[in-house]
């Protein structure tokens, strides 16, 4: 399994989110745990503190002194852990349990009347202690005491530290069942990309032309859809770019003759002949090869300052019969492509028009949703019926006293298909009408 691959990226990522998550909810639950730990020790030395305080009273001359003794035996043992002291303002002591035997905890700073104060300290045998000290004030007494009463927390350190490490051990247990169901999830979700990655080699070895959009899941099938577009769009690039070359083949067959014949005669005139003939052939393979460049659909084409430009260039190329050329300049519609592309279609079938027309020459333009409409009319006798479908046929003129090689309509309809586009024909009153239809930008 290649390190760059999808499959081990969401396993990585997944991973270690899984980690994160576990190692966060290690250290929440601990701290959970603790925290309700040491409220719970914290409420009894609450009540052990009440209950020092409650044996605690000041004679007539202020002393202390104790009503009875504590009779809970962990105060009695020596450093048993559980401790109890009374301190002076200066930090005296003043009675202590007998469990401290000649040591005495340290109160805390700065400790004011109020509510206990819970504190973290070191026992006589350097043992943790949890404690609560609050500062009190007798009745009959002339200053505030101090009472503190202590226990060891090293059993809850213990317990906490038990805690959080069953809790890493239980999560480190799903850490694995849950990498599992994730390893069985990713696999079974990149599924249907593994499924289109077979189908491509398919299509590769021409086991099957275009990608089956049925029983694919609805989040893959949109992108089959695209591929498929992709391999029509190429099947249409290699179309345009093999026809290319042919009517750049056709339209150099006749040069090549002059000149073969002009090389077989007497040569009087060869050097116009040559020129004239080269000139014809540089002119073939320019239009040629820029019309079997790819379908850039990338590109957006205002329509009306080519369909202006492209009329008032015809009204003067057929001047001499005075043809009107009429077109929408305020047209707003945009050609989804490359505006030489639009400019060698409308030439062609303005040209084509202009051969044809009695009088004028119409340009019609509208945009509906995703399609571009352009139509081409003229005033002319029109065709038959019948051969509205051949005169798109590649190298065919139905009149040959007019110029040219046959191949303006079938360059015009080949220049659309690769778009998806396509140009009909079809016979107006009067006249022939050639609707053009693009894709809109």
């Amino acid at each position: 399994m290649s390190t760059g691959s999808l499959r081990t990226r969401l396993l990585v990522a997944g991973g270690l989110g899984l980690v994160l998550v576990s190692a966060l909810a290690t250290w929440w639950l601990g701290a959970m745990f603790e925290r309700s730990a040491r409220s719970a020790m914290d409420e009894r030395l609450g009540n052990e503190l009440i209950a020092v305080l409650a044996l605690a009273e000041t004679d007539a001359d202020g002393r202390l002194q104790w009503r009875q003794p504590l009779a809970d035996e962990r105060y009695r043992r020596v450093f048993s852990g559980d401790y109890w002291q009374v301190l002076d303002p200066q930090r005296r002591p003043l009675a202590q349990s007998r469990s401290l035997w000649d040591q005495s905890l340290a109160a805390p700073a700065g400790l004011r009347s109020g509510p206990a104060q819970a504190i973290d300290l070191s026992g006589p045998l350097k043992q943790p202690l949890r404690a609560l000290a609050q500062q009190v004030t007798l009745p009959r007494a002339a200053a505030p005491v101090i009472v503190m009463v202590a226990t060891d927390r090293s059993q809850l350190d213990a317990q906490v530290a038990s805690f959080r490490q069953r809790t890493a051990l239980a999560l480190a247990v799903l850490i694995a069942l849950w990498f599992a169901v994730l390893v069985t999830q990713v696999h079974y979700g990149l599924r249907p990309l593994a499924d289109l990655g077979r189908i491509a080699a398919q299509v590769r070895n021409g086991e099957n032309v275009r990608f089956p959009q049925q029983g694919l899941v609805k989040e893959v099938a949109p992108l089959a859809g695209q591929l498929n577009a992709l391999l029509d769009h190429h099947q249409r690039m290699m179309v345009r770019a093999r026809r290319s070359a042919e009517d750049l083949a056709h339209a150099l067959k006749t040069p090549l003759t002059v000149l073969t014949t002009e090389a077989e005669g007497d040569g009087s005139d060869w050097r116009q002949t040559l020129r004239s003939e080269t000139a014809r052939m540089q002119a073939s393979i320019d239009r040629y090869l820029a019309a079997g460049l790819g379908a850039d659909s990338r590109q957006r084409t205002p329509v009306a300052p080519v369909t202006s430009a492209l009329c008032g260039l015809m009204q003067r190329v057929h001047a001499a019969r005075g043809l009107r050329f009429e077109c929408d300049s305020a047209a707003t519609g945009v050609f989804a492509g490359a505006r030489e592309d639009l400019e060698e279609m409308l030439g062609n079938l303005l040209d084509n028009a202009g051969k044809w027309a009695a009088r004028a020459v119409r340009v019609d333009v509208a945009q509906d949703g995703t399609q571009l409409r352009i139509t081409v009319a003229d005033d002319g006798p029109g065709l038959p019926a019948a051969q509205l479908e051949r005169v798109l046929e590649r190298g065919v003129r139905l009149d040959e006293r007019a110029s040219g090689s046959g191949l303006g309509l079938s360059i015009v309809a080949d220049i659309a298909e690769s778009y998806g586009g396509t140009l009909v024909l079809a016979n107006a009153a009067p006249g022939l009408r050639a609707t053009l239809t693009l894709p809109a930008g």
